[in-house]
């Protein structure tokens, strides 16, 4: 029996902004790379549309919290998995009261192997606390998150977290301590920058840089096989304002 090999796609969808430019660009890329397993953030009705058109054979969680369907939410592939069980958890976001860890527990179709997988999208970097004070909020949040992948992942179960983490270090370091690496370091690679895509997201405001702010993290029991930041456009205009990140793995059997 061959392994299960998911490709998996964390996207930061941008709400509605510039939706009107930018809808043939997230379908294209959502045509190319049909993910196995689709984490995103910022989801708005328009986008969960589009995304449920191109990945027919594709569902996501049906929940009854507002945050599944204004924040964010999972799509997995059904002829590759099937859901066991889903929930949301809080950590703590001050600003974003219906951000939570979005999570689900899937089921090789053809097996009795299972994955963790959650989605989270932490608070915003340059908040008026972290510049006047150096108090990064994210940091207090990954701690929270830790706690409760502790309670929810399986002994021996492949596990993965992605999102917006809204920062290139503190948080991925904690995740890290924690057990869960990003396959860019697995894989002897550095990570390309993820935001901004747009470029007047940040010329306007007396700087310019470039961020990696966009992450998927994985526990040991998943071996990462490549990971890229796929750049797709439709008239020269992106998807979003953040670049996914695009990463294959290999599940450990149960």
């Amino acid at each position: 029996m061959l392994p299960v090999r998911p490709s998996l796609v964390t996207y930061n969808l941008w709400g509605t902004e510039k939706w009107r430019e930018r809808e043939a660009a997230l379908r294209l890329f959502l045509e190319r790379y049909r993910p196995d397993v689709l984490g995103v953030q910022e989801l708005t009705p328009e986008t969960r549309t589009v995304i449920d058109e191109v990945l027919p054979n594709h569902r996501h969680v049906e929940d009854g919290f507002i945050g599944w369907t204004t924040e964010g939410n999972i799509w997995w592939n059904t002829n590759m998995f099937q859901l066991v069980e889903h929930g949301a958890e809080e950590f703590g976001i001050e600003a974003y009261p219906d951000r939570r860890l979005f999570w689900v527990r899937l089921k090789a179709t053809d097996r009795d192997t299972t994955c963790f997988v959650g989605d989270v999208h932490l608070s915003d970097s340059g908040l008026q606390a972290e510049l006047e004070e150096g108090r990064n909020n994210r940091v207090s949040e990954a701690k929270a998150i830790i706690v409760s992948l502790g309670h929810l992942v399986g002994e021996g179960e492949p596990a993965f977290l992605m999102g917006d983490f809204n920062d290139s270090l503190a948080p991925v370091g904690h995740f890290f301590l924690a057990g869960y690496e990003s396959p860019w370091a697995r894989l002897h690679q550095l990570p390309p920058p993820t935001m901004p895509a747009f470029p007047d997201r940040l010329l306007g405001y007396g700087f310019a840089s470039n961020f990696v702010l966009d992450w998927i993290v994985a526990n040991r029991n998943a071996r990462p096989l490549s990971v890229s930041s796929p750049h797709v456009y439709v008239d020269n205009v992106p998807p979003s304002d953040h670049w996914p990140v695009h990463a294959v793995y290999e599940l450990a059997e149960a």
